[in-house]
């Protein structure tokens, strides 16, 4: 069975990881809104690997499902931070990969 909470935990570091690569100043605030993310998606996150480790979705339609969560996401503390849309969306299709091999490591 999948651990929702160790794959939430990876995505929070690797996120880090990438913030403190990409905004070095702004980490703290981009971890902020990961943080957010994580907490606003974490039921749909959760049944789409289940769907994922089912084989009832494909790490494609995962991927798209993802997408569309960080698509909502507002990023607010970056916003707030003054950051360009540019690198916010760097940021993001970063997390999107982060989410999607996290969960992919997760599936045995």
């Amino acid at each position: 069975m999948v651990n929702i909470d160790n794959i939430l935990k990876s995505i929070e570091e690797q996120s880090r990881s990438l913030a403190e690569k990409l905004f070095k100043q702004y980490a703290q605030e981009a971890l902020v809104d990961v943080r957010d993310f994580l907490r606003k998606s974490t039921a749909d996150l959760e049944r789409w690997i289940h769907e994922l480790g089912r084989r009832e979705i494909d790490k494609g339609e995962f991927k798209s499902l993802v997408q569309g969560q960080l698509d909502v996401a507002e990023m607010r503390a970056l916003k707030q931070a003054g950051l360009a849309q540019v690198k916010i969306d760097i940021f993001t299709n970063g997390i999107l990969d982060i989410v999607v091999n996290a969960a992919l490591a997760a599936i045995p």
